[in-house]
């Protein structure tokens, strides 16, 4: 995913999903865009890992035992919201158990100045207060430091982006909530789709019932990405599961779709 987001091209990921091996039923892989511990490169060849340390992490020290990265994806992103929207709407429709590291729902940063892993492991950031509100302890007794600058507790926090309706926050309860909405992308038959742009990311979830066509734009330029979906008859129309919008197909099953840049959309498609 994060060498896709380097080239702002879906090739890699695509590859990736379709060479890995399938899970049973009533188990699943469990997916996360970041975690506890360092941004584990160690899959990716060196030319590869190195376009990723010079997209997200270009200073020596940002990476660890040299093959990852100690840090958050928002600052991987230099705040780019939409990119940092793209990353968790990938983590909600690709197939697996979705994790949430602490903070992500609000999108903190690392601080650096803590050990090794530790940047990534720094107090929750409840509130604009001394201490995020993890505490009132003073700082040296604190576990781990509190981020500092741009994604430090004044500027992200709970309280503030909760009473926030464009907050992240926001954006990822609606994410989790159109995500349980959603058995498609849990339970149905997953599958990538060809699209004829290479910035986009196609691939649906099918049921009996109905399935979901999932689109994500990893370019920072406006895409028409046009996609054949299986089983699917001409003058169909899928509804944007987020806004209501619907798309109509054409004959043959192919479906044409606006994406912003680094834009995504999920579709129900009628069987």
């Amino acid at each position: 995913m994060y060498l896709s987001m380097a080239r702002g091209e879906a090739g890699p990921l695509a590859a990736a999903l379709r060479d890995r091996p399938g899970a049973p039923r009533d188990a699943h892989w469990a997916t996360f865009v970041r975690n506890h511990d360092e941004l584990t490169l160690d899959k990716l060849d060196d030319d590869e890992r190195a376009e990723v340390f010079a997209a997200f992490g270009p200073d020596e020290d940002m990476q660890l035992y040299g093959r990852g990265l100690r840090r958050r994806l928002p600052p991987m992103v230099e705040g780019d919201r939409r990119r940092v929207e793209l990353a968790y709407s990938l983590l909600f429709s690709l197939p697996g158990t979705p994790v949430l590291f602490y903070g992500e729902e609000i999108g903190m940063g690392e601080n650096l100045t803590a050990e090794g892993r530790q940047a990534v492991r720094t107090p929750m950031q409840w509130t604009p207060d001394k201490g995020g509100g993890f505490s009132t302890a003073d700082a040296d007794a604190l576990p781990n430091p509190v981020v500092r600058g741009a994604f430090g507790p004044r500027q992200v926090n709970v309280h503030d982006q909760a009473h926030d309706p464009d907050s992240l926050f926001r954006r990822m309860r609606t994410l989790i909530e159109r995500y349980r909405d959603t058995p498609e992308l849990a339970w149905g038959a997953y599958e990538v789709l060809d699209a004829d742009d290479p910035g986009v990311l196609a691939h649906i979830s099918s049921l009996p019932e109905g399935a979901v066509l999932a689109l994500h734009n990893f370019s920072g330029r406006e895409v028409t990405a046009t996609t054949n979906v299986p089983g699917l008859k001409g003058g169909r129309l899928l509804t944007d599961i987020f806004t209501g919008d619907t798309v109509k197909s054409a004959a043959g099953g192919l479906v044409r779709t606006e994406l912003e840049p680094y834009g995504y959309r999920w579709l129900r498609a009628p069987r």
